[in-house]
């Protein structure tokens, strides 16, 4: 590497999603010498509602870390071009301002939004971390096909590196830019924090904890897991459904508040809402299910539940089955398919000892793929590879 400092930027949509998913590693790069910079939204806001809160929290979490905050006002479902265009303009003088020598962006639309800042601005090195090609790519509405284009533009330039989280993004996104992408399998676990207890054996007329967490919209699946508690209800299984999470207001797919808070008035789930730590719940947890038909990159939820030793159900879609070896360490089922979910529910409240064997083997495979430590190591290897391209660089000049 260069013998200085070198300064980072992470581009991020959601305060909060930068603290569950990339603050760690943010850490961890200012351990290894790097000034650390981040720009999201990050004006404090009256509580007067949880998701203010929680923003709160997290913009306090940043700080705390002794990590550089810079405020960006950001709408993730706005198509506007007018309110894009001042958005890169925004981010474009930040970075004029910072001078980093890295632009790390995360997710779609801060990688749409910061290539083109970072190109305007003379950023020397962009990361691309596309954790999921999601909505952009899922969908078929030809008015999202000029975004699909300009991906494929700005993500074949040569200050460019693209990082995604399963295969199946990479070979795409790989015949898209005509040029190498990187693998690093999802955000990484700490597998210390996220790790199995003991658990009493409950008896039979104890219900069985099933847990879900996600952005509460309708692709993760969430109602399909309503209907299926209450056809497994209806056969006398005892069974307790959890929901942990938010609406997602700025997403067009977002389940209502009043449909989630009904579902809990009536007794169908528990509606937990954000939590923080999920440590603690996976840990009093029997079965966790994610049952998305959504994009995903690599869902940290089921890395964390599969760390601390739950058997899975989740859908064969890209993302999801990375983590889930099907009648190994959890079940794949086919999305959208409710009696898919409830059969496979119904196994595994069923036979007691293939949750305990596949609860093990997941926890294995977390440890040797998917820990933070590894992830860490990884992503700054990138770091430290196109700094040193641009050292070598240098010295090779006459």
């Amino acid at each position: 590497m260069l013998h200085r400092t070198i300064k980072l930027v992470y581009l991020v949509a959601d305060a909060r999603y930068f603290c569950t998913h990339r603050l760690p590693l943010a850490v961890e790069a200012k351990s290894h010498g790097f000034d650390v910079h981040v720009i999201c939204p990050s004006d404090h806001t009256p509580h007067t509602t949880p998701s203010h809160s929680q923003q709160n929290e997290s913009i306090n979490a940043i700080l705390k870390a002794g990590i550089t905050l810079h405020n960006l006002p950001f709408n993730r479902r706005s198509l506007n071009p007018l309110m894009a265009l001042c958005t890169i303009y925004k981010i474009a003088c930040l970075y004029r301002c910072i001078k980093p020598d890295i632009a790390h962006h995360v997710a779609i639309k801060p990688v749409l939004f910061g290539t083109i800042a970072a190109r305007f601005s003379d950023v020397p090195h962009i990361i691309n971390a596309v954790a999921g090609l999601g909505h952009v790519f899922a969908s078929k509405s030809w008015l999202l096909r000029p975004l699909r284009l300009m991906m494929r533009f700005l993500l074949r330039s040569q200050r460019v590196t693209t990082i995604v989280q399963n295969p199946e993004d990479q070979v795409e996104l790989e015949a898209l830019t005509r040029k190498p992408i990187h693998l690093i399998l999802g955000a990484g676990v700490d597998t210390a924090l996220f790790s199995p207890i003991k658990q009493k054996m409950p008896s039979e007329t104890e219900a069985l904890v099933i847990t879900h967490a996600s952005r509460l919209l309708w692709s993760k699946g969430v109602g399909e897991l309503v209907e299926a508690t209450k056809i497994l209800r209806n056969q006398g299984y005892a069974i307790k459904t959890q929901i942990v999470g938010m609406p997602d207001d700025q997403n067009p797919d977002t389940i209502p508040t009043s449909t989630l808070q009904a579902w809990h008035d009536e007794g169908i789930i528990s509606w937990l809402g954000y939590q923080q730590n999920m440590a603690p719940i996976y840990q009093n947890t029997d079965i966790a299910v994610l049952a998305s038909y959504y994009r995903e990159g690599i869902p940290k939820t089921l890395i964390e539940a599969a760390s601390v030793g739950l058997p899975i159900v989740t859908t064969d879609m890209p993302g999801c089955r990375i983590i889930v070896n099907h009648q190994k360490n959890g079940i794949l089922i086919p999305p959208r398919n409710t009696t898919a979910l409830t059969d496979a529910l119904k196994i595994l409240i069923i036979q007691a000892d293939l949750r305990h064997l596949y609860g093990k083997k997941g926890r294995d495979r977390v440890i040797e793929e998917f820990s933070s430590q590894i992830i860490y190591k990884k992503t700054i290897a990138v770091y430290e590879r196109v700094m040193t391209t641009e050292s070598i660089q240098m010295t090779s000049k006459p």
